[in-house]
């Protein structure tokens, strides 16, 4: 993987568990920086419905963190960070 693009296929899914807007803009915006187009983005709230291998970008307060889908059963992913983005 690149540190400058993110190499993905299909969608990327940004997890924001209840952050705020501008958070949740600000990273759509680091994300599109790192060569995800905007309509591959996909905004959920709770991890559910992820695909396995899927990229997925947890929003924290100061950083975002991306991982690898590598599992999902009885609603819990198993998603090993690949690295963060700062915001």
């Amino acid at each position: 993987m690149s540190e400058d693009k993110l190499e993905y296929t299909g969608k990327v899914y940004l997890y924001s568990s209840g952050m705020p807007e501008d958070l949740i803009a600000l990273s759509r915006e680091k994300l599109t920086e790192r060569g995800v187009k905007a309509d591959d983005i996909v905004h959920i709230e709770v991890p559910e419905g992820v695909p396995e291998g899927s990229i997925m970008a947890t929003i924290w307060p100061h950083y975002l963190s991306i991982s690898k889908v590598k599992r999902v059963r009885d609603g819990s992913i198993y998603a090993p960070q690949l690295f963060n983005i700062q915001l």
